[in-house]
């Protein structure tokens, strides 16, 4: 398990290895989708990038560290059937939906769906009807190089 065991550190997991699967977990539901997929600032996603990624202090601890990555893409003709295919795509590997509502902003309606699994990878998905965008957080890790720019 990488998560943090209650009551103890996180285990300290090779951040290659975790920003690898993150960013393996991108690709695959941005393949889903289909589409284009790009950074907010128009760069290309493209899951074999692993330079000058660090992990941020968001586990609750000031010892473990998590990747995440934000994309963003074309707009589905479903979101509900978009969400769906999600779910059922990553349940296969260990991921449950914990959360799912339906929004609209600025012309967009969305559903933002939230999957996760027991080892804490997090998966967010807005799929909306002009545009969608992957959120993923890659599980913690106490690994002293995740502080550290990946080369």
């Amino acid at each position: 398990m990488i998560s943090t065991p209650s009551g103890g550190p996180a285990p300290q997991t090779a951040p290659l290895d975790l920003l690898n699967q993150m960013l393996g977990l991108t690709d695959e539901l941005a393949r889903l989708q289909g589409g284009d997929w790009t950074y907010e600032n128009g760069v290309v996603f493209d899951p074999a990038r692993t330079t000058s990624y660090r992990g941020t202090l968001s586990c609750g601890d000031d010892n473990s560290r998590r990747f995440s990555v934000l994309i963003f893409g074309p707009g589905v003709p479903s979101p509900e059937d978009a969400t769906t295919a999600a779910a059922e795509h990553f349940a296969a590997q260990g991921f449950t939906e914990t959360n799912k509502f339906e929004s609209s902003a600025k012309g967009n309606r969305y559903l933002m769906q939230t999957l996760s699994d027991s080892e804490g990878n997090s998966v967010v998905y807005q799929a909306g009807t002009k545009r969608s965008s992957i959120d993923v957080e890659s599980s913690c890790s106490s690994h002293p190089g995740m502080a550290e720019r990946t080369p």
